[in-house]
C-alpha cells in the first residue's frame, strides 16, 4: 500500500480495488504453480525422494530460513523447470500504444495497440535442448557453469524465461512467491506421500492466454510414517 500510495502521486486510487488486484494477482498464480509442480511429482519417486533429501540436508545444518531456502538448490531447478514447460500465460507483460510507434524492424504500431510478449523461447530447442521434457536437472545444470550461478533461479529473470517477466516490469513479488511456495513444498514433501489418483491424468488447461494447471485432477495423500 505505501507503494501505491508514492506511485499515485497525488492520484486518486481505491485501496480495496488495489488489495483485490494484487490478491488476484497473487494467489492464483502462486496455487497453480505449486498444484503442477505436484502433478510433475507424482509417479517420479527418485525424485520426490532426492527432494526430501537435500530438504533434510539443508535445513538440519541451519534450520528453515530465508538463507535456508536459497540453497534448495534442486527444489529451485524443479521448480523454474516446471514454470518454463507451464507458465501462467502464453504471453506477458501486456501493455498498451499510448501513441503511434515504429519498432526498429520497421514494425508500426498505432495508438491504443494492444501488445504482449510471447513466452514461446521458453520453448526453442535452440535455446533449451528437449524443450518439450521435464528434465527437474535442467537448471541445476545451469547454474554450475561459471557466470550462470545467479540467473537460473526461479526469480531470476531473462528474455529466454519470462515466467516472472523481464526487466523493471517483472514480477516485484516473485521472492515471496518463491519463498512461500518452498516452504509448503518442503512441509508436503516430509510429510506426505503423494501420487495421481487411479484413472488421473491431468492435462494443461488453456483459457485466452492463461495456462492452468489441471483443476479437475485428483491426487491422493497418505500421512508418512517418518
Amino acid at each position: 500500500m505505501q507503494w501505491l500510495e508514492e506511485s499515485a502521486r497525488g492520484r486518486y486510487y481505491d485501496p480495496v480495488v488495489a488489495q483485490l488486484s494484487f490478491s488476484h494477482a497473487a494467489i492464483h498464480t502462486t496455487s497453480d504453480l505449486l498444484t503442477q509442480v505436484l502433478f510433475n511429482l507424482c509417479g517420479r519417486d527418485e525424485l520426490t525422494q532426492k527432494l526430501r533429501d537435500e530438504i533434510v540436508t539443508v535445513t538440519q545444518a541451519e534450520g528453515l530460513k530465508k538463507t535456508t531456502l536459497f540453497k534448495l538448490k534442486l527444489m529451485d531447478s524443479v521448480l523454474k523447470e516446471t514454470q518454463r514447460l507451464k507458465p501462467v500465460a502464453v504471453a506477458t507483460m501486456r501493455r498498451l500504444a499510448e501513441e503511434d510507434i515504429e519498432l526498429s524492424d520497421k514494425t508500426f504500431l498505432p495508438k491504443g495497440e494492444l501488445i504482449v510478449v510471447a513466452c514461446d523461447k521458453m520453448w526453442d530447442p535452440d535455446t533449451y535442448p528437449n524443450p518439450s521434457t521435464f528434465d527437474p536437472y535442467r537448471f541445476v545444470k545451469l547454474r554450475e557453469r561459471p557466470g550462470h550461478e545467479m540467473s537460473a533461479q526461479l526469480v531470476s529473470t531473462s528474455p529466454e524465461h519470462l515466467g516472472f517477466g523481464f526487466g523493471k516490469h517483472a514480477c516485484p513479488g516473485r521472492f515471496f512467491a518463491a519463498n512461500e511456495i518452498k516452504i509448503v513444498l518442503c512441509h508436503i514433501l516430509l510429510k506426505y506421500d503423494i501420487k495421481l489418483a487411479d484413472g488421473c491424468e491431468p492435462r494443461i488447461r488453456s483459457n485466452g492466454l492463461s495456462l492452468n494447471a489441471d483443476p479437475i485432477a485428483r491426487i491422493s495423500i497418505r500421512r508418512r510414517a517418518d
